[in-house]
């Protein structure tokens, strides 16, 4: 029978192993790595790096610049000029560095993911 042992008694080379285990190894570990958060470089160039994966898969969370009150919930403005609508009954959660911050999705009509909110607010 000829085995996995068997064929690696051919491969003289050191390197040419290593290449060929290599994607096996990555392949095994890869998964059980845990997924980091998306980082977000504000304006100013601080780094956002607490954002969660279940609301921010893609960079769609941004800071938000200004905040306004509007009839049925608020307009929030991002650093980036982006104006959304969030409507009052959106649930918030709370920010890690007293700002505002919203995850929405792309189109003409973006959908709220996440809104993160300072204390007191």
């Amino acid at each position: 029978m000829f085995g996995i042992s068997g064929w690696l008694e051919g491969i003289s080379d050191r390197a040419a192993l290593a290449a060929l285990l290599m994607p096996l190894m990555v392949a095994g570990i890869a998964p059980l790595s845990p997924a980091g958060a998306h980082v977000h470089h504000s304006a100013d160039g601080s780094a956002i790096s607490w954002y969660p994966r279940d609301c921010c898969h893609d960079g769609d969370c941004h800071p938000v610049l200004r905040v306004q009150s509007a009839s049925g919930g608020l307009l929030m403005t991002t650093e980036d000029g982006v104006t959304l609508f969030v409507n009052a009954a959106t649930s918030r959660r709370p920010s890690r560095d007293s700002r505002w911050h919203v995850c929405f999705g792309a189109g003409e009509d973006p959908s709220v993911f996440c809104v993160f909110e300072p204390p007191n607010s």
